[in-house]
């Protein structure tokens, strides 16, 4: 079995290339198998940012590649020419390398419009897949974790696209969680069929005749409670949602800071569940690839467990599986 194959976009990030190369050396002890990581960005200072943290790029049968990289995108460039004007970018790199079959999956802390411009118009959408959606697993206190799509990707929706979200991220969990019947729902007000706005109550009708697994409605008190396996909403309201349940593990910990012996209590038994850090990166749904985004405040842990998720959905193959779209006429 031949190792998994990344192209890492070291250049991106808000803390600099350096959390980047030590995530990746950080992954490299961590993984249970090896994998190449083609590292994308200005080839002399990725040389020295290895030096300087014990890695080394060495010719032949490497598991660290350099791919020099000679343009750098700037604040405020349109996502939809990026790809084109720049596409010698690291961010824009890495997602050519996996349509070239050079790697398996591409990861980057960037940006997110970019990302899905370059991801959508390079390697395009998988068959039935309307618009690609970014999905973020979450912990509960049910069981197990939930998904929670879009949380970005999309801010404007139709009632076609969370009926597609809901189709994709129900084939996800199946594939990535090992779940064979995930519990569906829409984000919304209030539980009532008749709560919500008129897209709400759309989609919902769409989603009860044609996704298999759909149980109505769910409040947004009810996504950490366990009530569902998927939760389906726009990008405005899951990415609100999830940057609010990343923030309450530093709530807690502020508040506890002060108080002996609670704060280590706390961070030993929660570590693993709460600490956004702990999730590393979320997939593009509706690809034809893997490719998954890092926050973009991640530091070096959150990138090695970005590339463990990335190795991961490789290896389930949970980013391979298109969706059958059964809505007549959707566009």
């Amino acid at each position: 079995m031949r190792p998994i194959r990344l192209a890492i976009d070291v250049m991106s990030g808000d803390k600099g290339s350096r959390v980047i190369i030590d995530g990746v050396l950080e992954a490299q002890r961590l993984a249970q198998e090896s994998f190449v990581a083609y590292l994308c960005g200005d080839r002399e200072k990725i040389r020295a940012l290895l030096r300087e943290s014990g890695g080394a790029e060495k010719d032949g049968d490497s598991r660290l590649i350099i791919e020099n990289c000679n343009d750098n995108v700037q604040p405020g460039e349109s996502p939809t020419r990026v790809w084109k004007t720049k596409t010698d970018a690291p961010i824009i790199r890495i997602v050519a390398l996996q349509k070239q079959g050079k790697v398996d999956a591409s990861v980057s802390a960037g940006d997110t419009g970019i990302l899905m411009s370059a991801a959508l118009f390079i390697l395009g959408r998988q068959p039935g897949a309307l618009r690609p959606a970014l999905a973020a697993l979450l912990p509960t206190a049910g069981r197990g974790q939930v998904l929670l799509l879009d949380v970005g990707a999309n801010l404007n929706c139709r009632a076609d696209h969370l009926v597609c979200f809901g189709q994709m991220g129900y084939s996800y969990v199946k594939r990535f969680c090992g779940n064979p019947s995930p519990r569906l729902k829409l984000l919304n007000i209030g539980e009532e069929p008749t709560k919500g706005t008129r897209l709400l109550f759309e989609a919902g009708q769409k989603l009860e005749t044609l996704c298999k697994g759909y149980c109505g409605f769910i409040e947004g008190s009810g996504v950490l409670r366990g009530e569902a396996d998927v939760v389906v909403c726009d990008g405005f309201a899951g990415n609100v949602l999830l940057k609010t349940c990343e923030s309450f593990y530093s709530l807690a910990c502020g508040m506890l800071g002060g108080k002996s012996g609670l704060l280590e209590k706390f961070e030993l038994a929660m570590d693993g569940v709460l600490n956004p850090e702990n999730y590393g990166a979320v997939p593009f749904l509706g690809i034809r690839g893997a490719v998954l985004k890092a926050h973009g405040s991640s530091t070096s842990k959150a990138i090695a467990n970005a590339i463990l998720a990335a190795i991961a959905a490789v290896r389930k193959r949970a980013l391979a599986a298109g969706t059958t779209m059964l809505v007549k006429g959707a566009r």
